[in-house]
């Protein structure tokens, strides 16, 4: 609790515009340290697979040739208590090679028992709670839980088949809370008699106090710590969240705040720094866009992603992270072109990235596309997710739990700004205008004549109505 109440006022403090490095924390970031290194066997991550829970998704995962299965119960996976039981059982028999599924067409899929990728975990953030156990009546910490069953579970199982025990953590807004992260895992390694960082930590970068901090948090996982990574849809989400008001410059279409956009490129240049500075991995962004289906046609949005992995690998990332196993060969040929070795943590950059440019808004349009876009993403989540479904596909990409938050968060803001206005035709968004288009779009997508469907639809517009014009910033 003490934690929460302390990233309730660094927050308030970066709203109020003081948007600078904590002063108490300057030795850190000016001593001559570095983290522990990796084991030699996972010093090569070039290109990590990022996905669900379920034994399909953990199968197809590790036997997709990526060097990663990055396994999320947090992004990818469905939050009623049944699917996330289901998931840590799933989540022993991947790290025993050891499970399988019935496939419609292609009959029982299992684990290739040799796959040679490695298992990373996602939990859940801290502040989330888990119902399925109680302590004095309350519920406990998600992260706790998850860290907890998995390690118990399966995490001898996991450091003598790979050397190491491999977490991805998600909403780590300052090196207190990380402290706290590795106050746990310290715990579970004594009580599993395993050495002294044979857990390892990836942090993602997906909130702006994060990347202030990351220094700090690198510091504070030293012997645990396996680099930092990037969440750009979270991160811009988050913006929203710390910088909006009935004046205030919006974010421009969704479409256009990709990784050139001028925070993103900030932040994906001042990690490597960091992480290269201080002995570690950084990883790159995830990518979403799905190839096509006809090969023959090659969609823009898939050059595009391509080229973002091409300029990831030359400004110095030492791997990437894709949401689909068509992917990893793509990706793994652009990083092959410029990283002929394991990693790239030789490479020092010397950017000078301010504070200031770590927050630099992209500026842009926003068009009724767009609007539209984002209302069939928001309708498609949570239309689903009452299927138990984590994640889903729209317009050709995966979207996962970050996608649906900048989304929803997108449509808040340009609502409740003077700004928020369609620039083709200089018409505002208004609860009136999303409320018309919402009835538009529900009719195009569904079968509207089926009484489940519309029940189901019905509660999403009501939900994305809720959302998009309450007073408060809004969480999915």
């Amino acid at each position: 609790m003490d934690l929460l109440h302390k990233r309730i006022a660094r927050r308030k403090q970066l709203s109020d515009g003081e948007v600078d490095h904590l002063a108490d924390t300057l030795p850190v970031r000016q001593g001559k340290w570095k983290v522990d290194p990796m084991v030699e066997e996972a010093m090569e991550r070039r290109v990590e697979l990022i996905g669900g829970t379920t034994r399909s998704e953990l199968i197809n995962g590790l036997n997709a040739g990526a060097k990663s299965y990055i396994a999320d119960l947090w992004n990818f996976t469905a939050q009623d208590t049944w699917s996330i039981l289901r998931a840590h059982r799933s989540l022993t028999g991947a790290a025993k090679l050891d499970l399988a599924y019935l496939d419609v067409r292609e009959g029982r899929v299992r684990v290739n028992p040799n796959s040679t990728t490695r298992s990373y975990l996602v939990p859940r953030p801290l502040y989330v709670h888990e119902g399925a156990l109680l302590v004095n009546d309350d519920p406990v910490s998600a992260g706790a839980f998850d860290l907890s069953v998995a390690l118990l579970s399966h995490g001898r199982v996991l450091f003598e088949r790979q050397g190491f025990i491999g977490l991805y953590l998600r909403d780590v807004h300052g090196h207190l809370e990380a402290r706290h992260w590795v106050q746990m895992i310290q715990r579970i390694e004594e009580y599993l008699d395993l050495p002294q960082g044979a857990v390892r930590a990836t942090v993602m970068i997906d909130t702006i106090a994060g990347a202030l901090e990351a220094e700090e948090i690198l510091f504070e996982l030293m012997h645990h710590s396996a680099g930092l990574s990037l969440d750009p849809q979270a991160y811009a989400a988050d913006h929203i969240a710390l910088f909006h008001g009935p004046d205030i410059a919006v974010l421009p279409d969704r479409e256009t705040i990709g990784l050139n956009a001028p925070m993103l490129r900030a932040l994906s240049l001042y990690t490597i720094g960091i992480c290269h500075r201080r002995g570690c991995h950084a990883m790159g962004a995830p990518s979403f866009v799905l190839p096509a289906i006809d090969h023959d046609k090659v969609k823009t949005e898939y050059l595009e992603m391509l080229a973002d992995k091409e300029r990831e690998a030359v400004d110095g990332h030492d791997g990437t992270l894709v949401v689909h196993e068509d992917m990893v060969n793509a990706s793994m040929v652009e990083f092959n072109k410029s990283m002929p070795r394991a990693h790239q943590m030789g490479y020092q950059r010397n950017d000078t990235i301010t504070p200031a440019d770590l927050i630099r808004r992209p500026e842009g349009s926003i068009s009724v596309e767009s609007l539209k876009s984002i209302l069939r993403t928001a309708f498609r989540s949570l239309t689903q997710r009452d299927e138990g479904k984590g994640w889903v596909i729209q317009g050709g990409r995966i979207h996962d739990r970050s996608s649906l938050l900048l989304a929803i968060r997108l449509l808040w803001q340009w609502n409740h700004s003077s700004q928020g206005i369609i620039t083709a035709t200089n018409f505002p968004v208004t609860a009136d205008l999303i409320g018309f288009m919402l009835k538009k779009e529900a009719d195009k997508m569904f079968d509207m004549n089926d009484p489940a469907i519309k029940k189901r639809v019905e509660k999403a517009m009501a939900h994305i109505m809720e959302m998009a014009t309450g007073e408060g910033v809004p969480m999915v």
